[in-house]
């Protein structure tokens, strides 16, 4: 199979210039995630403009580039940053315009991580993003996945060598690799926890060695049959060694850990809801009422819900956790005073035909 138009985008760097620079110390409740093999780092808050977050053991700095100071931060460790050359993976879970993360901790940046939020549209928006990183406290005693698989992930390790650049694709318990140019791959073993499920589940990139580039460049989804893309590129003369390592959510998962809670560890879900989406629908939350605004496209069909517990009336973060779906789902309003303590979730579904969606909403 030729493949004629794989575009990826380089790293960009991060200018040194004067920032308006905000130290960021609330913690949600001071909650941590227990030590179960992938380490997190959860954040949030209200970009109008360009930021960057920048991570340094426990200690977190916004600084704003251009635009208004973020609000409304929040953030939490399960561990802190080591003070090591680890590989991260980025998940971002909300937010409309770009997040990336343009350093990783290094000796040369005092094993600093750097998040930029890039917001160009008018008005302010919320963003939330999540870094994992490989706890080298676990190991897989083997080359593997072993069985002290993390509680809340499954994933696959991946060994090779690799000259040139290959395309490697992961689905259900199989992996193959497509060689672009160069002599490919060879010397492959891989391990899966469990196979990759058959749904839009993100797959994060949690640990790689390796001289040259390792990248995902695909996520799972219904378009390509529920299939995560990994790019691996050595330029050097001859073929590298290589591994990594992608972690997803269990089918089942649930945040136990309950992220930004109350000391009560009352936060977790708050709504589960469902239905078949062709088009773009907000869908409102307060107290325990829910109702849909149709914007375009075709009318939600299958639609069911289920209240776990009211939204509170005061002033609340919700977080969304798409589960299934192909299209984007975000959060564009949080509750406020000024919108009666209303949240507002976008399900915008542009591609042909109706799909099914499911979400979970958190406060």
């Amino acid at each position: 199979m030729k493949i004629s138009a794989l575009k990826f985008g380089l790293m960009a760097s991060l200018l040194l210039v004067s920032f308006f620079s905000i130290p960021a110390n609330a913690q949600w409740g001071g909650y941590q995630y227990p030590n179960s093999g992938i380490s997190r780092f959860r954040w949030e808050g209200i970009v109008d403009g360009t930021s960057f977050v920048r991570i340094r053991g426990r200690n977190v700095q916004v600084e704003t580039r251009s635009g208004l100071p973020v609000q409304r931060q929040n953030y939490n460790f399960s561990d802190p940053l080591p003070r090591a050359a680890v590989e991260l993976g980025l998940n971002v879970f909300n937010g409309r315009g770009r997040v990336r993360l343009v350093q990783y901790p290094r000796v040369d940046n005092d094993f600093t991580a750097v998040v930029r939020i890039d917001d160009n549209s008018g008005g302010r928006d919320v963003y939330g993003f999540e870094l994992q990183w490989y706890d080298r406290n676990w190991r897989d005693n083997g080359g593997g996945w072993s069985g002290t698989n993390p509680r809340n992930t499954d994933g696959v390790t991946w060994r090779g060598r690799v000259d040139g650049e290959s395309i490697i694709r992961f689905r259900g318990d199989q992996a193959w690799a497509e060689t672009i140019n160069g002599y490919g791959v060879s010397n492959v073993r891989y391990n899966f926890s469990s196979p990759l499920p058959r749904n839009s589940r993100a797959v994060s990139l949690i640990h790689s060695e390796g001289r040259g580039q390792v990248l995902i460049v695909e996520q799972p989804s219904r378009g390509n049959d529920y299939t995560a893309v990994i790019v691996v590129r050595d330029r050097q003369g001859g073929a590298g060694n290589y591994a990594f390592t992608l972690t997803w959510e269990k089918p089942r998962y649930r945040d136990d850990d309950n992220w930004g809670g109350r000391p009560d560890g009352s936060r977790s879900r708050g709504l589960r809801w469902s239905g078949r989406v062709d088009g773009s629908d907000v869908i409102f939350i307060r107290g325990n009422q829910l109702w849909i605004d149709h914007r375009s496209g075709q009318q939600i069909y299958d639609e069911s819900h289920r209240f776990f517990q009211s939204l509170p009336g005061g002033r609340e973060f919700v977080n969304v956790r798409k589960i299934e779906g192909r299209g984007l789902v975000r959060v564009i309003e949080q509750p406020s005073r000024s919108n009666n303590y209303t949240a507002a979730i976008l399900i915008d579904d542009r591609d042909g035909g109706a799909d099914r969606y499911e979400i979970e909403v958190e406060w």
